[in-house]
């Protein structure tokens, strides 16, 4: 609770944190905060504490803080500026009776809204053309506009009649062939057509999937530190979420578990691959315990030395396990493609079940794609920007050794569009990230993709790392290690 000055503002109400509830403390923030503007106890001009003075006086991290007051900014109750405090707007539309806390209309959330609704992600602060050296962040200057355009061109002239109705709402047939033929060659998946479910995205994909094999209360298995997709998709429908190590033998009593998440090609945020032998052991648990793997083929367009290993969805047997996959880092992410290889017993039921949550792809879009994909442009493409990313993490990885010696861990990328660099063990990754971030650069902690046991690191991309960029970041960089930067 607190009343005091904290940093230059003064507050006249508390902020009373229940830590054991079900609604997060970003969102208990935000509201205390959004209802005290709203009665006029906050007035426009007035300056709220900085995130690192409400951060400490809360005892809560300061991502925390910094996410709910981007809440209060989306709303335009707030504007924020990099380096200063946060200042109050002038406030009309929760002027008046709507304004009332206790207004007999209001509404909160249901406890599934609360927690799909909590943000487990570091949020960057976006700019016009958003922060650099985001994290899973391609390209976009190499990105085939000409080519996509006609793509787009032909799919316009050549999609009508029933894929414009209600039908095909699981997938584009024309699509799913391409997709079935490209994964079978490229990744070893085995697949029908009608098993290719097409959705706006991979996190729609593991909505999907969570919600059609797991009830609340079930066990669910990720990566640690892992994926905050997953786990965002995991704890939004109220399952229990343990984690394992990637390359750790797996528990020899097997728990009840429902699901288990991996990226086996390029695991996220780490990046390293899983060998054969740990695949096939990953298959066998899984097995025992009646598990679906969700194997999220994250990043293996862009392996950098050899051929990936086989998609697990290929060595197991049908039914053990889900693949899933997106353009979103080969393409662009507002392409809005993703693809899940669903077991065949359950086609028609997920198909329901897809139609139900609305998770459905444009059909032009998706035309677009097979087109893209025939005529040999998409293989081009690859091959193109996994060049240019090799070329970029090399770089990336060489100027922080020179730069920061052995105060960095840093191991070259073998594939992605990220790196993850270590930090001492005591330093506070969220708050280095933070001034990184208020200089522009939209590396994320590594300490929020764990659960158990935090580790201090930075996951920063590098999809167009060029030599000055990469300097301009590593000055930015020392002088976050330093403290400064707010």
């Amino acid at each position: 609770m607190f009343s005091q000055k904290v940093g230059a503002s003064l507050f006249p109400f508390a902020i009373d944190l229940d830590r054991e509830g079900s609604v997060s403390l970003t969102s208990q923030i935000y509201r205390v905060i959004r209802e005290n503007i709203a009665r006029g106890l906050i007035c426009e001009g007035e300056k709220l504490p900085s995130s690192r003075g409400l951060a400490q006086t809360l005892n809560v991290s300061r991502n925390t803080v910094n996410t709910a007051y981007e809440l209060l900014r989306a709303e335009g109750l707030v504007s924020v500026r990099a380096g200063a405090a946060p200042v109050v707007c002038k406030v009309q539309a929760l002027s008046g009776e709507e304004a009332v806390a206790d207004h007999p209309q209001r509404r909160s959330l249901s406890d599934r809204g609360e927690r799909l609704s909590t943000n487990h992600r570091f949020q960057p602060l976006y700019g016009e053309r958003g922060p650099l050296m985001q994290p899973g962040e391609p390209s976009r200057t190499l990105f085939p506009s000409e080519l996509w355009a006609r793509s787009l061109r032909r799919a316009a002239r050549r999609v009508s009649g029933g894929a414009l109705g209600y039908e095909h709402l699981s997938g584009l047939p024309v699509l799913q062939r391409v997709l079935a033929r490209y994964l079978g060659h490229e990744r070893g998946v085995r697949a029908k057509p009608e098993q290719v479910f097409i959705l706006p995205t991979s996190q729609a994909a593991l909505m999907l999937m969570t919600q059609a094999f797991a009830d609340p209360g079930d066990l669910a298995l990720i990566e640690e530190p892992g994926y905050l997709g997953a786990r965002s998709a995991f704890l939004g429908a109220g399952l229990q979420v343990a984690t394992f190590a990637p390359n750790d033998t797996l528990p020899a009593e097997t728990p009840r578990a429902r699901l288990i998440y991996v990226t086996p090609s390029h695991q996220y945020p780490l990046g390293t691959r899983m060998d054969m032998a740990r695949r096939l052991e990953l298959i066998g648990f899984a097995r025992q315990c009646g598990a679906i793997i969700l194997e999220d083929d994250y990043d293996s367009e862009f392996l950098f030395q050899g051929r990936p290993l086989a998609a697990l969805q290929g060595l197991g047997a049908e039914g053990d396990v889900a693949y899933i996959g997106s353009v979103a880092k080969s393409m662009l992410p507002g392409i809005r493609l993703a693809y899940v290889v669903v077991p065949e017993d359950h086609v028609a039921s997920l198909a329901t079940a897809q139609r139900t949550l609305g998770a459905v792809a444009n059909v032009h879009v998706q035309a677009a794609l097979a087109d893209f994909i025939d005529e040999g442009h998409y293989r081009a493409h690859l091959k193109k920007i996994r060049e240019h990313y090799q070329r970029a993490g090399e770089l990336l990885a060489k100027r922080l050794r020179a730069r920061f010696g052995n105060q960095l861990g840093v191991t070259s990328p073998v594939g992605g569009l990220q790196m993850t660099v270590l930090l001492n063990a005591q330093a506070d990754d969220v708050a280095v990230a933070s001034r990184l971030n208020a200089k522009g650069f939209g590396v994320a902690p590594l300490s929020v993709s764990c659960m158990e046991e935090p580790r201090a690191g930075l996951v920063i991309g590098f999809s167009e790392a060029t030599v000055s960029l990469v300097d301009r970041f590593c000055d930015a960089l020392e002088a976050s290690l330093n403290g400064e930067g707010f």
